[in-house]
């Protein structure tokens, strides 16, 4: 029969040698290195991060900024373009105020001998060579001197007169005589 001692053997009571793990120098150099290079990568992919959400938004910003220049832009353009128009509707009117001749020359200095402080209506204008009649209504007379006088003072007409001047419920009617003299048409067009 075999006998076999489950219990521990008391003879063998002895210490038990461990192996015991040798580090090497190299081996922990390696380590911390691999450690060291692992945290630089780590802080490098974070700073990266940042860095890459920073321009996100910042182009985000610049986009917007873009889409508000364009808008400037196109709205600048409808400007230029209004101001062309214009200054070619300027030129224009210069251009015909330029070429005025006769009637209309006649015309623009009655119109800007009206004083501007009181209600005066023409009614007609009439020219017969060197002689005009203007003809016209007026709720305050007192202002038909002012009217003579401008006249006189445009430089258009060597005499002023008042013909007739009827009052009536309403407005008084009046009518002048103005003669431009000795001068033509080709004098008036040059402003004399």
């Amino acid at each position: 029969m075999i006998k076999v001692n489950l219990l521990r053997d008391h003879a063998s009571r002895g210490r038990k040698t461990y192996i015991q793990p040798s580090v090497s120098r190299t081996g922990l150099i390696f380590v911390a290195i691999a450690l060291l290079v692992s945290g630089v990568m780590g802080a490098w992919t974070l700073i990266l991060r940042h860095q890459v959400q920073t321009d996100n938004e910042t182009r985000a910003k610049l986009q917007l900024e873009e889409a508000r220049l364009e808008g400037l832009k196109k709205e600048s353009e409808k400007f230029e373009k209004l101001k062309q128009l214009r200054e070619s509707r300027i030129k224009a009117i210069e251009t015909l105020q330029a070429n005025q001749t006769g009637p209309v020359l006649l015309l623009n200095n009655v119109i800007q001998s009206i004083p501007r402080d009181g209600l005066l209506w023409l009614t007609s204008l009439t020219q017969n060579g060197n002689r005009i009649k203007i003809a016209g209504s007026t709720q305050q007379t007192e202002i038909l001197p002012d009217f003579i006088a401008n006249l006189m003072m445009c430089g258009m007409f060597q005499s002023v007169d008042l013909e007739m001047i009827e009052s009536q419920k309403e407005a008084s009617k009046f009518s002048l005589v103005c003669f431009t003299g000795n001068k033509d048409q080709a004098e008036f067009k040059n402003g004399h």
